[in-house]
């Protein structure tokens, strides 16, 4: 016999036109209730009454991302106008909560290691920062919620399935970050080719975040203030910083690095 589970799916599965889209208002407030991950969700921008309360009610206790786009905007990604104004994407992952991934760590007497992505929009950025921090030995991706790219079966592919095998947090902004990092002693550093202070000339053997921002504009000055240090990769031309992604493998390298010698 079918569980009330199954059951659920079924109806959903009916409003799904790809395995990782749900549109029509009660799909998607059935599967915000019955746990399903929600990644984003897309709601037409005109939209008003008591759904669109619940809807914004909902996604702000569950840090569901929520945009309002064009109606046609809707048509053209269900491919239908029967999506009733609201659209849904299904997450590839199960978020974790930070505060579970670090207490985990503690008990098994391990400093963590969480790389912080603070406005990294592009997938295949998440996709090769994901393959980095499992290589090398990061106990966790904390990604701001407003502005993070959709974790879609494309970035599983990407990344190799990588993104899979490493907790992945969900937080509201870096506000939040910031104080379960500071309330577990972790240390807060992050990049900025402004700093005097070279990847090999701290201390990584610590507990720490590294933080790692927009792929255009790097890491807000609000998060700079906040944080405990700031880190930079030497470099032998005076040329552009390295890609986000590309400058993460290296920062992750030097950490495993000095943490085997510890």
């Amino acid at each position: 016999m079918a569980t009330v589970f199954d059951q659920i799916a079924l109806l959903l599965c009916k409003f799904m036109e790809e395995k990782d889209i749900i549109y029509g208002k009660n799909p998607i407030l059935e599967a915000i209730d019955a746990g399903w991950q929600i990644d984003k969700i897309f709601i037409q921008q005109n939209l008003r009454g008591p759904f669109e309360k619940d809807i914004r009610a909902l996604s702000k206790t569950h840090e569901i991302p929520l945009v309002k786009v064009p109606l046609e905007k809707l048509n053209q990604l269900t491919k239908s106008n029967k999506h009733q104004g609201v659209l849904a994407f299904v997450s590839a992952v199960k978020f974790q909560d930070l505060q579970d991934v670090i207490s985990s760590c503690f008990d098994r007497g391990e400093n963590p290691l969480i790389i912080v992505l603070e406005g990294v929009t592009d997938m295949r950025n998440l996709a090769a920062i994901s393959r980095s921090s499992l290589i090398f030995g990061a106990h966790a991706i904390a990604l701001i919620s407003k502005n993070s790219p959709r974790i879609s079966e494309d970035l599983v592919k990407i990344s190799m399935g990588a993104i899979l095998k490493i907790p992945v947090c969900r937080l509201k902004n870096m506000i939040q970050v910031s104080e379960v990092l500071k309330d577990n002693g972790i240390s807060l550093m992050v990049t900025d080719v402004q700093t005097d202070y070279f990847i090999d000339q701290v201390d990584f053997s610590k507990p720490c975040a590294i933080v790692m921002g927009s792929e255009h504009t790097g890491v807000t000055l609000e998060t700079k203030r906040a944080a405990d240090i700031a880190i930079k990769i030497p470099q032998a031309e005076n040329f552009d910083s390295l890609n986000v992604s590309v400058a993460a493998g290296v920062i992750l390298y030097e950490i495993q690095r000095q943490r085997r010698l510890s």
